[in-house]
């Protein structure tokens, strides 16, 4: 059941790395640094948050 949990908020945190990127494409297409520069700000954030899954992944598989 954790690996489904697991799975899930993998593809959950995917989905939103998509759609940031995406926004975050547009922004800089129609020429509003401040926006992108915010939109690349919540690509970090769930780039963390993506490595902290790894990590917590990585610590359940050998612990």
């Amino acid at each position: 059941m954790k690996r489904l949990v697991e799975t899930a908020t993998q593809k959950d945190i995917g989905a939103l790395e998509r759609h940031v990127l995406a926004s975050r494409d547009i922004a800089t297409q129609i020429g509003d640094p401040f926006l992108s520069y915010l939109l690349s700000m919540a690509l970090f954030t769930i780039y963390e948050k993506k490595a902290h899954h790894e990590n917590e992944a990585l610590k359940s598989s050998f612990g």
